[in-house]
């Protein structure tokens, strides 16, 4: 088994090649044959203790030298406990350890990985250094990686598809006024952006086009919607449009300077503590990742949550009460855009 003092290691050639087996295969076995001498250092009893052995172990690979482009792998478990916190900390050790991180593709490969036996945890990072991989580990107990901020309170995410469509979904709100409650659409109707406003079933109710108003299909496709009273508002790049719902639809844009919405934070019932929304990337051709995490400098490092989407998430809203929020993802399978209700509910 690895050991605390079985931190570091030399692998040669005539190891196995591939990092992401070599993880797997740290992951899945109680010993491991290890090729090379190990370098014994001081336990492990913090993950920032941790990270900060591995940069150093890293900055003492022999010939090694920046800048080095970092590529991460982690256990889905450790990703949804802490997010991705501690990469940004790993590379800010590389930093202090004189090792300089670069995104350039061509800069040699630096590949940073976390795995867990059923007793440990297990940091490593190869990098290939004149014709032979080099790799390094950082090892403790489990119960030492865990941030001692965890929120006490269990908070998880309950995930609804609420609409779908083959037109172009930009955004979604919710509303309620008189009549009911429901959802407001932006979104194209071939050609036309529109604005779609449905009942508590999904079902279409009204339908305004903003082609009146003289909006037309841009090469800029960002647009917001939101409820403003009995009236909708549209925020499109340079203009805002105002919908009136009363018998005659009435459709009014102006330029504008407009402000784009800078995130979103829900508070969940059982704890006044905000948890913040972010989508995992901009690759609009790969399923995409939502992270809800707890906001503030004090709560930074606690437990996130992750909920997977079929597609790229395209816009998130508020919902109707403080602890939902409204995505809007496209469906890579199907094609079709879709609005979810995401939730944080209480308890496990």
């Amino acid at each position: 088994m690895l050991s605390s003092e079985q931190n570091a290691v030399r692998r040669d050639l005539d190891c196995p090649q591939s990092f992401l087996l070599f993880l797997l295969f740290v992951a899945s076995v109680v010993a491991l044959p290890l090729c090379g001498q190990t370098l014994p250092r001081g336990p492990v009893v913090t993950l920032e203790g941790a990270l900060e052995q591995l940069a150093e172990r890293v900055a003492e690979i022999p010939n090694l030298h920046g800048p080095l482009r970092v590529q991460f792998f982690e256990d889905q478990a450790f990703a949804a406990e802490t997010g991705k916190d501690w990469q940004e900390a790993f590379r800010n050790h590389l930093e202090k350890a004189h090792i300089s991180v670069t995104e350039d593709a061509g800069a040699n490969l630096l590949r940073v990985g976390l795995a867990e036996t059923p007793t440990e945890l297990v940091l490593s990072a190869g990098v290939t250094v004149n014709a032979t991989e080099e790799v390094r580990f950082v090892t403790g107990p489990r119960t030492a990686f865990h941030a001692a901020n965890l929120p006490v309170v269990p908070v998880r995410i309950e995930k609804q598809l609420v609409f779908q469509s083959a037109d172009r979904i930009l955004d979604a709100a919710a509303f309620t006024d008189g009549k009911g409650s429901g959802l407001l659409l932006l979104a194209y109707r071939g050609t036309d952006l529109s604005v779609i406003k449905t009942d508590a079933t999904g079902a279409s109710t009204q339908f305004a086009s903003l082609a009146a108003a003289g909006v037309h299909t841009a090469r800029d496709l960002r647009g917001e919607v939101s409820a403003a009273g009995s009236e909708t508002s549209v925020t499109l790049p340079g203009r805002i449009c105002h919908v009136g719902w009363a018998a005659a639809v009435d459709v009014k844009c102006a330029g504008a300077k407009v402000a784009w919405r800078t995130g979103m934070v829900l508070t969940p019932g059982c704890e006044s503590g905000e948890w913040r929304l972010t989508a995992d990337g901009a690759d609009w051709s790969a399923p995409d990742l939502l992270q809800v995490a707890p906001d503030g400098p004090g709560r930074k490092g606690s437990a996130a949550l992750l909920s997977d989407f079929p597609g790229p998430i395209l816009s998130i809203a508020a919902a109707e009460v403080p602890s939902a929020a409204l995505v809007v993802a496209r469906n890579l399978q199907t094609g079709s855009y879709e609005v979810y209700k995401v939730t944080l509910a209480c308890g496990n």
